[in-house]
């Protein structure tokens, strides 16, 4: 159960951290998407860290349930998926970040729901009982 608030307060902050960066300086998303190079180095160490992230996440708490756990343990599957994705499909990854970066409004929305999802966790995270 501690693992889970802990979970909670690091991907919660994460994501405000994340969603309010890239709100106020959109930028730096386009920059980001622009440089990425599809068989690159960094993106074979993107997807490492996807991969070990999310199995770190999927094996040590693999919790079901229809509240801010199961978003921790969603997070965890995302995780690795992306990560296998930056491996093995780099270009259909970079198709689907630059279409996300050219409908600024898609973009916008998706930031406001992370943004809202993060305080959602980080509510859940430090809310001790």
């Amino acid at each position: 159960m501690e693992l889970s608030y802990f979970l909670a307060q690091v991907f919660g902050l994460l994501l405000i951290i994340f969603s309010m960066t890239l709100l106020l300086r959109p930028t730096i998303v386009t920059v980001a998407i622009r440089d990425l190079r599809p068989y690159s180095f960094t993106m074979l160490l993107a997807g490492l860290l996807g991969v070990t992230g999310g199995l770190s996440i999927i094996l040590t708490h693999a919790i079901w349930e229809f509240t801010w756990r199961g978003i921790i343990t969603l997070f965890g599957w995302i995780m690795l998926f992306k990560g296998v994705m930056y491996m093995a499909f780099p270009d259909m990854l970079r198709f689907t970040a630059t279409s996300m970066v050219n409908g600024i409004g898609k973009r916008t929305a998706m930031l406001f729901l992370v943004l809202a999802l993060g305080c959602y966790l980080t509510l859940h995270g430090f809310q001790w009982r």
